[in-house]
């Protein structure tokens, strides 16, 4: 007897201990996984934060490689451009060249008729051709220079847009061995993710098979338990049976009645017992009822867990996918941020070179203004000894042709120095441009510096940010597992220990049903209150998803807004290159006439011009050439751009008629003058007329130094503002 005692006790103590330890892990278990809940709520918070940032920083970076491609198309449209107006360009030089041949056979046909009809002729009308021929010669030298600028200008450009076209296949060449490099990676990650998918899957096999081997010890020990509570009561009936015989030979000796009444109790007690044993199987039988139903339950509640662990793999899934997609993202970002790297280093380096040609531009431009100084001073000098002895020189009657002379000197000499304010003026505009621009460019610089670290630490945050997910969603799966198999041999070993107490004690005792009821909903909300934050974060997943297309369908919008304002401005640039090609038709016509009337007066020249005059021509000849080489040389020191080119040229073009009109103003009043020196000395003795003649060819020689003047001063201006377009652009 005391041994049973014993054995009953144990049990008890242990059935207790066990439901103990149960509730205490289940409490604990709650606990860790409402923290963890909270700390996935926390973060995910920061992360949309981060995210709406990285988002913005994703559309500046967007907005600037649009930009980008913008200039990368209009360098492309103006190099085609610069191509068609180079082929134009020859086409017109070959046509030039054949028209100059055909004009060189008509000249050396029209010479013979000219030498037969020139005997006749007087020496003052063929001055004064001679002197038409030569304003008209220093007209189309102009000109042709104008032209040849024009064409240096063209293959400038040329060279320029080439230089920017292989640019551009070195950055496109880059762009394509990081596309595959990036290809490359996309299929890594594809393997490892094949992978991983086939480790989930023997993972997902080998928990159903531990959950199968559990319920099938979980069974056996259930019905060894009831073997057990059979064979205690069995002995127990029997170690009752042993006291009541025991019991009955200690009263032998005791009367019959006594007999009758114990056998009367003993019948009484049998029924009791046979009554009990009924109710007890009746109770046996309604909890196994409830057992199964409960069994049911757990059943169901596996399946819905089953589900929850396909949703939460699917979101894991999902997860990976959306990370890998912010991988890329990434990477492409730091190519982003290298690119933008090196156009910062190449922006330095322009900044860099135009600061130096900025800087010995000034110093040509200020030698050329004390030059231009000095040349002034000596001129002026020069200017009034040859008053001084034409006044000396000429006679009573020709003193209004000298002060007519010296007005037409003194206009000259106040148009070149409004000219020289004007070209101050510009020159000191132009300097402030180039240093706004400067300032501009180094802003520019700083805020693409400060926009390049800003990604490259949003990205280092990111990378990080997505590690911590990995391995938070890691330990977060590995916690559902174990928490799915630890709930299930918990709520069966907690039904147990009841059954066991009920049948050792052999009372009429139902279990109550709210026991198991909330072990079971304990078991079930531990892992969907786990799930429902997921779910949480799945939405919000989505709603960012859903928020990113919107965004990318604005910039599509804008983009397509931004195409159409290119082909407008495309349009516009077709208009102005047509202005451009009849401005340049024009030109050749004009270098057309200019080329026929430099034939005539060479033709002329050899004809008419004393050689006591032909040193005079060889020198300007001479110094003509010269002027050429210092405009070429001046030419090659810049770089012209594409930007305000047009402009500067209608300026000049501009500057040039101007220049013009007053060139032809002066030369015809150099040719009334010879016209009037003609009838004036027409009539008198030969003596007097060689000395008048003297004395206007000393006048005519004072005005072709005045007019060489003029126009190495006009060159001088030409080559400045080509220099100041070069710098500027």
């Amino acid at each position: 007897q005391p041994v049973t005692k014993e054995l009953l006790k144990q049990q008890k103590l242990n059935s207790d201990e066990t439901i103990i330890t149960q509730q205490s892990v289940s409490d604990s278990h709650l606990a860790e996984l409402q923290e963890k809940i909270q700390q996935t709520e926390a973060t995910n918070k920061i992360l949309q934060e981060k995210l709406n940032e990285m988002s913005c920083e994703l559309k500046s970076a967007q907005e600037s490689s649009q930009k980008q491609d913008g200039t990368i198309q209009s360098l492309k449209e103006t190099l085609k451009s610069r191509e068609n107006e180079t082929e134009e360009l020859y086409q017109v030089i070959e046509g030039q060249n054949d028209t100059m041949a055909k004009l060189r056979e008509m000249l050396h046909q029209s010479q013979l008729g000219q030498l037969h009809n020139s005997e006749g002729t007087s020496p003052a009308q063929q001055q004064v051709a001679l002197l038409d021929l030569q304003s008209a010669l220093f007209y189309s030298q102009l000109e042709i220079q104008k032209l040849q600028r024009a064409l240096r200008q063209k293959e400038r450009q040329l060279a320029d847009a080439k230089r920017c076209v292989q640019f551009i296949e070195a950055a496109a060449h880059e762009r394509e061995q990081q596309k595959e490099a990036s290809w490359k990676h996309n299929q890594e990650l594809r393997k490892a993710l094949q992978q991983l998918q086939g480790e989930l899957q023997s993972k997902s096999q080998q928990l159903h098979t531990l959950e199968t081997e559990k319920y099938n010890e979980i069974r056996t020990h259930e019905q060894h338990i009831q073997h057990l509570n059979h064979s205690l009561s069995h002995k127990e009936q029997l170690l009752q049976e042993f006291r009541e015989l025991l019991q009955y030979r200690d009263k032998s000796d005791k009367t019959f009645e006594a007999d009758e009444m114990l056998l009367e109790k003993l019948r009484q007690r049998i029924q009791d017992r046979d009554v009990a044993l009924e109710r007890a199987i009746d109770e046996k039988f309604s909890t196994l009822e409830e057992k199964e139903k409960e069994l049911r339950q757990l059943h169901l509640a596996m399946r819905e867990r089953d589900h929850d662990l396909e949703r939460l793999r699917g979101i894991l899934s999902s997860n990976e996918a959306t990370m890998q997609s912010m991988e890329s993202l990434l990477r492409a970002k730091g190519l982003e941020v290298e690119q933008l790297s090196a156009t910062c280093q190449n922006l330095q380096w322009l900044k860099e070179e135009r600061e130096t040609k900025f800087s010995h531009w000034q110093k040509e431009q200020e030698s050329i203004i004390q030059q231009l100084q000095t040349s002034l001073h000596d001129r002026n000098k020069e200017v009034e000894d040859l008053s001084a002895t034409l006044l000396c020189k000429l006679g009573p009657g020709q003193s209004e042709i000298a002060e007519e002379l010296c007005q037409r000197l003194q206009r000259k000499e106040r148009m070149l120095q409004e000219l020289l304010s004007d070209r101050n003026k510009q020159a000191v505009e132009h300097e402030i441009e180039i240093q706004g621009l400067l300032q501009s460019m180094s802003t520019r610089e700083q805020e693409s510096q400060a926009a390049a670290e800003k990604m490259v630490r949003a990205l280092m945050e990111r990378n990080s940010e997505l590690q911590a997910l990995r391995q938070y969603l890691g330990g977060k799966d590995f916690m559902v597992s174990q928490t799915l198999i630890s709930n299930q041999p918990t709520e069966v070993t907690s039904s147990l220990p009841h059954l066991g107490e009920q049948t050792d004690q052999g009372s009429v005792h139902i279990p109550s049903k709210d026991d198991s009821i909330s072990l079971t909903a304990k078991g079930d909300t531990s892992i969907p209150r786990s799930s429902l934050g997921d779910l949480d974060a799945v939405a919000g997943l989505e709603k960012e998803l859903n928020n990113a297309k919107e965004e990318l369908e604005l910039m599509a919008k804008k983009e397509r807004e931004s195409r159409m304002e290119l082909s407008a401005l495309q349009s516009m640039v077709a208009v102005q290159e047509e202005e451009l090609q009849v401005q340049a038709a024009d030109m050749e016509s004009l270098t057309r006439n200019i080329q026929i009337k430099e034939d005539l007066i060479k033709d002329l020249q050899m004809q008419l011009v004393d050689p006591e005059d032909i040193p005079a021509m060889e020198r300007l000849t001479q110094e003509v050439l010269l002027l050429r080489e210092k405009v070429a040389s001046v030419e090659s020191q810049g770089q012209e751009t594409l930007g305000n080119r047009r402009q500067q040229l209608l300026l000049m073009l501009e500057g040039l008629v101007d220049e013009r009109s007053r060139l032809n103003e002066a030369l015809q009043a150099e040719r009334q003058l010879y016209s009037s020196l003609v009838k004036f000395h027409a009539h008198p003795e030969s003596s007097e007329r060689d000395r008048t003649l003297q004395v206007e060819l000393e006048g005519a020689q004072v005005i072709r130094s005045r007019l060489e003047e003029v126009l190495g001063r006009s060159l001088e201006r030409l080559s400045r503002l080509e220099t100041l377009a070069a710098i500027g652009g």
